[in-house]
C-alpha cells in the first residue's frame, strides 16, 4: 500500500519498539509495559489523523484534503486525551516517566520523520 501513513505508522512503530525493549533490558517490566502503553496512545491518533487526512488525493481534493487535515487534528488530540484519561484511569502501576518518554519518543520520531517518507528534504 503506498499511504504515507502507512510509512510513518511502521517508522513509528519500530522505534517504539526498541524503547521498550531497551526500557526492559535496563528498568524492568514495569517501565517497559508503561512505555509501551505511552507508544500507543501517540501511535492510534496518529494514525487515524494519517488515514483521515489522506483519504482524498489529487490536486482537485486540495480543498477536502485541508478540511481532512483540520477534522483529523481534532480527533487526533481529542483521542490523545481520551486515551490519557483511560490509562491513568485503568492502569494503577504505571510509572508515569514511561509513559511519557514512550509518548514524547513516539510522538518526535513520527514528526521527524515524515519529511524523510514523503520524498526527502529540498537542496537549493
Amino acid at each position: 500500500m503506498n499511504h504515507p501513513a502507512v510509512a510513518v505508522f511502521i517508522s513509528q512503530t519500530a522505534i517504539s519498539s526498541a524503547v521498550v525493549i531497551i526500557g526492559y533490558v535496563f528498568e524492568g517490566f514495569t517501565f517497559a509495559f508503561s512505555a509501551a502503553i505511552g507508544c500507543c496512545v501517540a501511535i492510534v491518533p496518529q494514525g487515524l489523523l494519517g488515514f483521515w487526512a489522506f483519504r482524498d488525493r489529487g490536486a482537485r481534493n486540495a480543498r477536502s484534503i485541508a478540511r481532512n487535515f483540520f477534522v483529523g487534528e481534532g480527533l487526533k488530540l481529542g483521542v490523545t486525551a481520551i486515551l490519557f484519561a483511560v490509562i491513568w484511569t485503568c492502569f494503577s502501576k504505571l510509572e508515569t516517566s514511561a509513559v511519557f518518554a514512550g509518548f514524547v519518543t513516539t510522538v518526535l520520531v513520527g514528526q521527524l520523520s515524515i519529511p524523510f517518507l514523503l520524498g526527502g528534504t529540498r537542496k537549493y
